[in-house]
């Protein structure tokens, strides 16, 4: 039993609700395995057949196309352990905008193999329709929050931007808990760290909120709820 395999799944929201007898059958199988790529390596081209489902474990892979002089576009990066890639290239019969996945770091991930999520019979039954329970999960997630970052980047102000990101992330109670650092949510809402803890400052003067610490407080419902006219 590869024990190292055994705790890095547990790290992996698609693995989240396996127990350890599960995890050590899908081990069992053979269907998976820890690879590493350095930095600059491709990890798989998108017109080629997919044969496995990436998850990562360290460092950061992200999508990636030339331009005809060879300038490299990158999508976004995908850095935190867990992260599932590949999933698009699997399931989507349309040519990717993304040509490769490439290695931004030396990176860990584990490798399963594809059969897994497109034939039968390769595994357990039950096992094999809670995987892809979680892997539709998983892009579901990924598709809601595709979503609301459209809808924060379609309004120009920033303070209307900070309005939306704080309804987003409001509990039913009406708490506010920051998870994420400043720079994490300037970049999520495409604007510069300095104008992102400037406009936080100036609705906090305004009245509208009130930070301590992680946590925010909207202290003039009326006046944050003009900010979605």
């Amino acid at each position: 039993m590869d024990q190292s395999l055994l705790e890095l799944m547990h790290i992996c929201p698609i693995f989240s609700d396996f127990n350890r007898e599960q995890l050590e059958y899908l081990i069992g199988c053979n269907v998976m395995k820890i690879a590493a790529y350095k930095r600059n390596d491709i990890v798989f081209w998108t017109n080629t057949t997919p044969l496995k489902l990436y998850l990562l474990i360290s460092g950061g892979i992200a999508m990636a196309r030339d331009t005809q002089s060879g300038k490299r576009s990158l999508s976004k990066t995908n850095n935190v352990p867990g992260d599932l890639i590949g999933t698009v290239r699997l399931f989507s019969p349309s040519k990717l905008l993304w040509d490769y996945a490439v290695a931004l770091e030396d990176s860990r991930v584990i490798e399963i193999d594809s059969s897994l999520f497109v034939q039968k019979g390769i595994i357990d039954m039950d096992i094999q329709l809670l995987l892809l329970h979680n892997i539709i999960g998983n892009v579901v997630e990924k598709i809601d929050y595709l979503g609301q970052k459209v809808r924060i980047l379609s309004t120009a102000s920033v303070r209307k931007r900070i309005a939306y990101y704080l309804l987003s992330i409001q509990d039913e109670k009406g708490h506010i808990t920051l998870s994420s650092t400043r720079e994490e949510i300037a970049d999520y809402l495409d604007i510069a760290r300095p104008s992102l803890s400037r406009e936080l400052g100036r609705m906090q003067k305004d009245g509208i909120i009130r930070i301590d610490g992680h946590k925010v407080q909207i202290t003039d419902q009326d006046a944050f709820d003009t900010l979605f006219d």
